[in-house]
C-alpha cells in the first residue's frame, strides 16, 4: 500500500511499530486546529469547513492516540455553542439565518457529537427550527447554492436525519422518528447524480435504518465510480480530488461499514497519501460562486482555502480510520 506500509519506531513503546503516515495525519490535524480559531476571529462566524469537519478529524485522531491540541478543541466547541446561543431566540421565532440551514445543522451536530457535547436548550431550539423546514415530500433543502458543502437536497436530507438522531429533544422523539421515516422514503426514491450525493445517500440510508440490501447497493454504486488513480471526483466531468475521495472513504466506512482493508478503500488511501502536501494539507479548487469578502484564515491555498480545509478534514479522517 505504498506509504501506508512504511513504519517508524514508536517512541513511547520501544520495539513497537507505527505507520509513518501518522506524522502527516498529525500535521493535518494541527493545521486544521490552528486555522479554526483564526477563521472565527476574522469572520465572527463558525463554519462547517473550519470547526465542524475539524472536530471530526480531531475526534478520530484522539481515538487513535494521535496528538491533539485539547485546549483548542474545547475552545472551538465553546465558540460553536456560543454562536448558536446568540441565535436561539431567532430559532424559536423561525427566523431565517444561515446557521439553521439543514447542511449547517447537520455538520454542526456531527462536530458537537464527535466532541461528546451534550444536548441543551440551544441544540433543542436549533433542531426544532430545522425539523420544521422539512418539505412535504420528506426532504430538506439547503438555503444557498455553495457546492459542495451546501447545495444538495440529498445531503441536506441525510444530514437532517443524523442531526435529529444526535440532538432531537426526547419529548419529540415520536415526531422526529416519523420525519426520519419520511426522509428515508424520499432518499430511497431519489437517485444520486454526483459523487457527493452518492456518498450522502449512503450515509443517509444507513442513518435512517434502511434495508441492508439497499445500503449494499448504494455502497456498490459508490465503489463503481472510483477512478483509475484510486480517487473519486466531485463530478463526472472533474478529476479526482481529496474532498471527494475523503468524503467517499468516510461514507464507505460509516455508512457502508466497509473495512479499510477492502481493496478499493486501500486504493483510495494510496491516492490520498500520494496527493497530500508536506504541510499536511490537500489543495482542492473551489467551484462555489464567491459571495463573502475574501480574507485569510491561515489555511494554505488562497481563494481555495475553505474547500481545501474541508478536503483536508475528510481526507485526514479517512487516513486516520485506515490506521491499525
Amino acid at each position: 500500500m505504498g506509504g501506508i506500509v512504511q513504519y517508524r519506531q514508536q517512541l513511547d513503546q520501544p520495539g513497537g511499530l507505527y505507520p509513518v503516515q501518522i506524522i502527516q495525519d498529525e500535521k493535518s490535524v494541527a493545521l486544521l486546529q490552528e486555522c479554526g480559531p483564526k477563521f472565527y476571529t476574522q469572520s465572527g462566524c463558525i463554519a462547517c469547513h473550519q470547526q465542524s469537519v475539524t472536530s471530526l478529524a480531531v475526534a478520530a485522531a484522539r481515538q487513535h492516540g494521535l496528538a491533539v491540541d485539547e485546549k483548542t478543541a474545547r475552545e472551538q466547541v465553546h465558540v460553536t455553542v456560543l454562536f448558536g446561543k446568540t441565535f436561539r431566540e431567532r430559532f424559536m421565532e423561525r427566523g431565517d439565518q444561515p446557521m439553521s440551514s439543514p447542511p449547517s445543522v447537520g455538520y454542526i451536530t456531527l462536530g458537537l457529537a464527535a466532541e461528546n457535547y451534550p444536548p441543551d436548550e440551544t441544540t433543542d431550539a436549533l433542531l426544532v427550527e430545522m425539523a420544521g423546514r422539512q418539505q412535504t415530500d420528506g426532504s430538506w433543502m439547503a438555503f444557498s447554492h455553495r457546492p459542495p458543502l451546501e447545495y444538495s437536497r440529498i445531503a441536506s436530507t441525510a444530514l437532517a436525519i443524523r442531526a435529529m438522531q444526535l440532538y432531537g429533544p426526547p419529548g419529540l422523539k415520536a415526531q422526529f422518528g416519523e420525519r426520519s421515516q419520511r426522509a428515508r422514503q424520499w432518499l430511497m426514491a431519489n437517485e444520486a447524480a454526483t459523487n457527493h450525493d452518492q456518498a450522502f445517500r449512503l450515509l443517509g440510508l444507513n442513518w435512517a435504518g434502511a434495508d441492508k440490501k439497499q445500503i449494499e447497493a448504494q455502497s456498490d454504486a459508490l465503489l463503481k465510480s472510483q477512478r483509475a488513480d484510486g480517487g473519486w471526483s466531485q463530478h463526472p466531468s472533474m478529476d479526482s480530488d481529496a474532498f471527494a475521495t475523503g468524503l467517499t472513504l468516510y461514507a464507505l466506512h460509516v455508512g457502508g461499514n466497509l473495512p479499510s482493508s477492502q481493496e478499493a478503500c486501500q486504493r483510495g488511501v494510496e491516492y490520498l497519501l500520494r496527493t497530500q502536501l508536506a504541510d499536511g494539507s490537500w489543495h482542492v479548487k473551489t467551484r462555489s460562486f464567491p459571495f463573502q469578502t475574501y480574507f485569510e484564515s491561515g489555511f494554505p491555498h488562497g481563494h481555495d482555502q475553505w474547500i481545501s480545509a474541508s478536503a483536508t478534514g475528510f481526507a485526514a479522517v479517512a487516513l486516520i480510520n485506515a490506521l491499525p
